[in-house]
């Protein structure tokens, strides 16, 4: 949202709140208690400079330059034609006392940035806070489970990890590790191995621990290199993302690190799984159990899979980073927009550098496809595909159910966990459309309902226009995403 966007109605604004310019002057602003303004984002992608403070819910909301000086100069103390006049001497051009009252009511207050208005009480309700952006493919469905100050506390134990020394040495020992198996032979066991735990119960559920264990350690890789950077990590929980179950970890505050210590925060997760894939190496070279080798081959391709940009795994974190814009799936509309013959110049793209705009670009044009075909492709197969699963479900439920009756611990334990993997895509499945059509929905409508009553002005010929929530709001364009990494299956950061 940058300044130039900031249209400034002054008389609006004063016959609205019934205050004459001498009153408004005199008015104390005051930020609300919390607020940590941090700087400059560093490393973005944006022709202009951007800015980030920090609510106290952990919230981290970015602004252009001229909000950011208005922001530094609310202490509290200063009248709002002090603030006027020291934002002018900073800005370099003229703001009126009303014009910060404009800001400060249209951009701060509706963002929780600002303290209550006791006026409000009798006057006006205070505008709903805005807690985050919508984000597209957000871990939504979550549960907090660790809370914050433990968090600190396993950061702290596993800090040490990242200091350059101790990196160099255990990614050393995760290739040689792994050349050493694949030297005695471990490339031609896997298959063997596999098939093995098809009447090894018991195995299985070993493999699926160790599995479950090393998304854990991912997550605290997350926190720990959050923690090392000077940055503040959140709770960490479980959820559900896109079809599969996840872990995840909050590291929002990240956004405060440097390029680098960002990275390091993205990378820290798969870092992490490398040092449990060594030490679960080790345990194959002593003991050359098939279950483990299993195991490693299952960790390797889901540290892989960490790397995909096209959803918000680590990659996608990695990718945002590197290139210094917050949430890419919110420049799918513009770039898509931009692509359009002769609306190039008018588009949002135009606040990227130019070698931003040209990465997002091919990222989109690769995306927008994979989520059409994965969307499609599960509704065309729905009709076909709901039978036989239910037809499974039942088989599996009695499955477990004489499984239990015989007294079968391991293989009644295995049975329910495959009910469950066999329900989560399909409610996650139902989740995803439910997320991506219900806006679309229910703005048509609250749009052409029947019996609407239309506002002057608005008709075929002649639509009202949208409010633009980069323009408007700080909660699409100001704001900045929460970090949600994901490992197996918040920044938070999950394991699906």
């Amino acid at each position: 949202m940058p300044s130039r966007e900031i249209a400034i109605n002054t008389e609006r604004a004063v016959l609205e709140r019934e205050e004459t310019p001498e009153t408004v002057a005199l008015q104390v602003p005051r930020l609300a208690d919390g607020i940590e303004l941090i700087g400059e984002y560093q490393g973005s992608g944006f022709q202009e400079p951007r800015y980030i403070l920090r609510r106290a819910d952990g919230q981290v909301i970015q602004l252009p330059r001229l909000l950011y000086l208005l922001a530094t100069t609310v202490d509290g103390q200063r009248d709002l034609q002090q603030v006027a006049t020291a934002l002018s001497n900073e800005y370099g051009r003229l703001v009126a006392p009303e014009q910060v009252t404009l800001l400060l009511d249209t951009r701060f207050r509706p963002a929780g940035i600002m303290a209550p208005d006791p006026a409000a009480a009798d006057k006006a309700a205070e505008p709903p806070l805005i807690t985050r952006p919508d984000a597209v493919l957000a871990l939504r469905v979550r549960a907090g489970v660790v809370p914050e100050h433990v968090v600190w506390r396993i950061a702290g134990i596993f800090r040490p990890m990242f200091w350059p020394p101790v990196i160099l040495a255990a990614l050393a020992a995760f290739i040689a590790l792994d050349v050493m198996i694949v030297a005695r032979g471990g490339m031609g066991q896997i298959v063997p191995s596999a098939l093995a735990l098809v009447h090894e119960p018991t195995l299985t559920l070993l493999v699926l621990a160790m599995v479950l264990a090393s998304a854990a350690f991912h997550e605290c890789g997350h926190v720990a290199a959050c923690r090392y950077g000077g940055a503040r990590p959140g709770k960490m929980g479980v959820g559900l993302y896109l079809v599969w179950p996840a872990l995840y970890s909050t590291v929002t505050d990240s956004y405060r690190l440097s390029r680098a210590g960002r990275l390091r925060t993205d990378l820290g997760g798969v870092y992490f799984n490398a040092i449990f894939i060594a030490g679960l190496s080790l345990a194959y070279l002593d003991t050359g159990s098939p279950w483990v080798l299993t195991a490693i081959v299952a960790l390797h391709w889901e540290t892989a899979m960490q790397f995909l940009p096209m959803i918000r795994l680590d990659g996608y974190y990695v990718l945002s980073d590197i290139i210094g814009v917050p949430d890419l799936f919110s420049w799918i509309g513009p770039v898509l927009k931009s692509l359009i013959p002769g609306r190039a110049s008018r588009s949002r793209v135009r606040e990227l550098k130019i070698w931003v705009r040209a990465t997002i670009t091919v990222w989109v044009i690769i995306v927008v496809p994979f989520l059409l075909y994965w969307v499609i492709g599960f509704a065309l197969i729905l009709p076909r595909i709901a039978p036989v699963v239910w037809s499974s479900l039942i088989e599996m439920v009695h499955e477990v159910q004489a499984a239990a009756s015989a007294g079968h611990v391991a293989e009644t334990a295995l049975g329910v966990i495959n009910i469950l993997l066999l329900l989560f895509p399909w409610i996650g499945g139902l989740l995803l459309l439910d997320m991506i059509f219900r806006g679309p929905v229910l703005a048509a409508w609250s749009r052409w309902r029947p019996g609407r009553e239309r506002p002057e002005g608005e008709g075929p010929e002649r639509n009202r226009p949208s409010p633009s929530p980069g323009r408007h709001r700080l909660s699409a364009h100001g704001g900045v995403p929460g970090r949600h990494r994901r490992t197996s299956g918040m920044k938070t950061s999950p394991s699906c």
